[in-house]
Order: structure tokens, then sequence, then C-alpha cells
């Protein structure tokens, strides 16, 4: 008997952790989000798993966090409460600027989202969407900030500006650019940029939303069977590239450092015949 109801709650628990993940995300941020919509494509690649994604965005072409930070319809949307995730994107220049100009221009806005954010919701996770350095520099800024006169210079500065977001506001960082950096480096056949060489392809805004869905369900990326309109071998490349930064590195983005994720634990006494007691010993539920 002893035995039986062993197995039956072995096979409960292991249901439970295989089980359909639905999450609430707004996306708040600009044409980088906005291009080839990317929310709906990271819903579509979890439906791909079995896995929902409901979600909103606000991204109106070249907002900043502080042009978000005091807009009607994003205030609106973040005071709704209902929201897992807020995902915020800034401007695609402003966090590779010089540092005094980020403190100043950046820094306090995505502050204040975060805090809105958390007002709304004491349960709601913010998660930075950090983008990729432009495909030969940002050239408008290079006469005036020789740092982002290269991609890899762009890209440095991007990275370690948003690692600084994640950090100093206690959030989760959803990697894009490193997953870019990281198939420009050993797939530089796969084209992530439109033409501008700023926004994203088909292939870019794929490993967008391979990345965003191991952020956000903690999930292996490689699971996704949907490749939107990317041809097979290379979706298959960008979810390994995916795996590796994101999957295979989840506490290197702060993806669950600071928030109280549920972790299912227990202790049984089958002491006495025919009866079990359990205490509980789960945390963050």
């Amino acid at each position: 008997m002893r035995s039986i109801f062993t197995l039956f709650f072995i096979l409960i628990f292991t249901a439970t952790l295989t089980a359909q993940i639905s999450k609430r995300v707004l996306f708040i941020g600009n044409s980088y989000t906005a291009t080839n919509n990317l929310p709906q494509m990271i819903a579509d690649a979890a439906a791909s798993t079995g896995d929902v994604l409901e979600f909103d965005m606000q991204v109106p072409g070249g907002y900043t966090f502080e042009l978000h930070s005091e807009n009607p319809t994003t205030l609106e949307l973040i005071a709704e409460g209902t929201w897992d995730i807020v995902v915020l994107q800034e401007q695609s220049q402003i966090p590779s600027f010089p540092i005094a100009q980020v403190e100043a221009e950046c820094f306090p806005f995505a502050r204040v989202l975060d805090s809105l954010i958390r007002d709304a919701n004491a349960c709601a996770e913010t998660m930075f969407f950090m983008t990729w350095g432009r495909k030969d520099g940002d050239a408008m800024n290079c006469p005036t900030w020789p740092p982002v006169c290269t991609y890899a210079g762009m890209d440095s500065l991007l990275h370690e500006r948003y690692m600084m977001m994640g950090a100093d506001n206690d959030a989760e960082v959803s990697p894009v650019g490193a997953v870019w950096h990281l198939i420009r480096d050993t797939h530089p056949e796969i084209e992530l940029y439109i033409g501008d060489g700023s926004h994203p392809s088909a292939a870019g805004s794929y490993a967008a939303a391979c990345t965003f869905y191991a952020a956000i369900f903690r999930k292996d990326p490689t699971a996704i069977t949907y490749n939107y309109t990317v041809p097979a071998d290379q979706a298959a490349i960008i979810r390994e590239a995916a795996k590796a930064v994101v999957y295979d590195s989840l506490s290197a983005w702060y993806i669950g450092t600071y928030t109280f994720d549920p972790f299912a634990s227990f202790t049984a006494n089958t002491a006495t015949p025919l009866v079990a007691s359990f205490e509980n010993s789960s945390t963050g539920a």
C-alpha cells in the first residue's frame, strides 16, 4: 500500500513539473520590440512547446524610458497590475552613451518604471531587454564618442549598462544582445539585421524570441518547434545559441536571483502502518 501511494505521489509531482506554464507579460519599448511583432513571435514559440504567453505592448517608435515614464498609456498599462513580467527596452543608442549621460538620461527613468511596476503588483518581475550593437557601430555618435564607432564597442557598452540596470533594480535581464553576439561570432552567414544595420531581420527577431522564451519560461529553447519564416537549419542554430547563452546560465542574467521562485519540497513520515503524514517545506509558494 505504501509503495503504491508513493508511486502515485511521484506521478502527480512529475506531471506538475512538466505542466503547461502560462505567463502574462507587458512589453514596454519601441521599434526594436515592434519589428516583426516580437511578442507574438514569443507567444507562437511558447505555444509550440505547450506553454502560453498572454501579452500586451506599448512600443511607439524611438521611445525612451523617460518618455514612457510620462506617457499615459504606458502608465495605465503598468497600473493594471496583472502582469507576471514587465519587459523594459530602452531606445537603442542611449545606454551606450558616456556613463554620465546614461546616469542622467537612462538610469533614473529605469528606476521610475521599475518602481511603478512593483507598486502596481508586488509579485511582478521587471525584465530588461538587452539590445544589440548596430551592425557597423553608431555612425551618428561616432565622431563625438569613439567607443561606439564599431559594433563590438557599442555592443559591449549596451551589455554593461543593461547588466547595471538589472543589478541596480534587482531585476532580470533578457540577454538578446549576448545571443546576437554569439551568432555573429560563430555563424556570420545568418543575417540578423535589415538594411538599416539597426533593426532586426526575421532571424534577428527570432533570436530575440528564443532568448525571451528561455528567460520568461526558464525552459530549454531547443524544444521550440516554431521557426517563424527562418530557414529550419538557421532556426536550429539560433535556438542552440539561446540555450548556450541563456538557459545554461540563467543566474548570470539575474534570472531567478531576485525573485521568490516556488521550490517544492516535503518530508514524509510513514512510521504508522497505512498512514502517511507530510510536512511542507516548500519555499516561495
